[in-house]
């Protein structure tokens, strides 16, 4: 029973989390919009702040906790009621920031449910962590998975940075800058891609290339705090900053040779994987093999300089992470769990609708990125990234409308069950 009732919370905050991630495209439509007609009312910097610390808490941390919790966690602990009370956290929280930041910005509620998003994520660290160590579970994956929940930890030291820079107006400072990049690197470098590759060891991996994964394991937790000093190339900064980015790079070598064995090692039990799942997890492990390349890419003062000075190419690359590795990542692992059994065909097809829309939104992001190659007009850009938004929305939101009928659907089956074992012992 236990396990039941484990099962329905995990569908619960996942299909919940589905939802999110249709309302965070609906966002970033509303923004596309914004770039094209004047929208009396909307200040684009706060709804910007809204979509992404939406994007962060309301989908992309709900989701990796859920999954982190109920996955990687024997029933024995996942059933505690600590995790229901903190998974409702994440979600008010990130919900107070979703309605405050329109409103006000960087203000006094919006403060406050960022406040409270931190510790609601630091405590859940810290439960998780201790469980997870009793659990015994492989070392790849514990390493992964407390190294994830470290960066997140640690990465909070960007927030607080950036509000008090923005109280004392330092906000065109080079130290402001940096806060936004440590604060993204450690997100996107460290909580994202470490609890991926948790999920991704613990379901898919043989145990004869257990040492393989940990290998990897070791590789990646390695590089994140080196590869971090890569993003401050950009103010040219002293030499000791050159030499740790200099052995992030190395750092990131090694992690693509370990990540290429460690690919040819679970080969053969992804025959046994959904064809569907296997297709979009392949396609979120090339984007993170793409992306680890544009890191590595970044040591050279052309390439970085170029990079670091244009804003469609850093929207570029964290849209490659954010959406085409983990979030298709999470579609894939979705998929593998079984989790629209009930609402397969709807929920692939919007899943190759994101997938076609988030594909036309990087190519246009990238061509936008290089004016010099690609002779476009400004207008092309806009309309092109308005419709990618719309199948980005389109897309998510057929995802979004397949697990509220497989959730609805398990509720139901799981109340006659229920109501068919009370009648029985009567």
């Amino acid at each position: 029973m236990k396990r039941a009732n484990t099962g329905a919370t995990e569908r619960k905050w996942i299909t919940v989390a589905l939802i999110n991630l249709m309302i965070v495209a609906l966002l970033g439509l509303l923004l596309r919009t914004r770039a094209l007609f004047p929208l009396p009312g909307i200040n684009f910097g706060h709804w910007l702040y809204a979509h992404s610390h939406f994007a962060f808490g309301g989908w992309i941390t709900l989701c990796l906790f859920t999954l982190m919790a109920y996955r990687l966690l024997p029933a024995g602990s996942s059933g505690k009621r600590i995790y229901p009370v903190l998974l409702s956290g994440v979600f008010i929280s990130s919900v107070g920031m979703l309605l405050s930041f329109p409103v006000q910005g960087y203000a006094l509620f919006s403060i406050i449910f960022s406040t409270l998003f931190i510790v609601c994520t630091w405590a859940f660290g810290w439960v998780f962590i201790r469980d997870l160590l009793k659990a015994g579970t492989e070392r790849s994956v514990t390493l992964l998975a407390a190294g994830s929940l470290v960066s997140l930890a640690i990465s909070c030291a960007g927030p607080f940075s950036l509000a008090y820079m923005m109280a004392t107006h330092q906000r065109n400072t080079v130290f402001y800058h940096d806060a936004i990049y440590t604060y993204l690197h450690l997100q996107y470098n460290g909580f994202f891609t470490l609890g991926v590759f948790a999920l991704f060891c613990h379901h898919l991996g043989p145990v004869t290339a257990e040492k393989v994964r940990f290998r990897f394991a070791l590789a990646l937790c390695a590089s994140v705090l080196p590869t971090l000093f890569l993003s401050y190339l950009w103010h040219q900064p002293p030499a000791v900053v050159r030499v740790v980015a200099g052995a992030g790079g190395v750092l990131l070598l090694l992690v693509l040779a370990r990540f290429a064995e460690m690919t040819r090692s679970v080969k053969p039990e992804l025959y046994n994987v959904n064809p569907l799942a296997r297709r979009i997890g392949a396609l979120a492990l090339m984007a993170f093999a793409l992306k680890t390349l544009a890191q590595l890419l970044t040591i050279f003062p052309a390439v970085g300089n170029a990079v670091f000075a244009s804003r469609p190419m850093i929207i570029m690359y964290l849209h490659l992470v954010m959406l085409g590795f983990v979030t298709l990542y999470l579609f894939a692992q979705l998929l593998y769990a079984g989790f629209f059994v009930t609402a397969k065909v709807l929920a692939g097809l919007g899943m190759m609708v994101f997938i076609i829309a988030l594909a036309f939104n990087e190519v246009l992001l990238l061509m936008q990125g290089l004016p010099g190659v690609f002779k476009v007009p400004v207008d092309v850009y806009l309309w092109g990234l308005w419709l990618a938004a719309v199948g980005l929305l389109v897309g998510a939101g057929m995802v979004a409308l397949a697990a509220g009928r497989c959730y609805f659907f398990t509720i139901h089956s799981f109340d006659k069950i229920s109501l068919s074992s009370n009648r029985d012992r009567i």
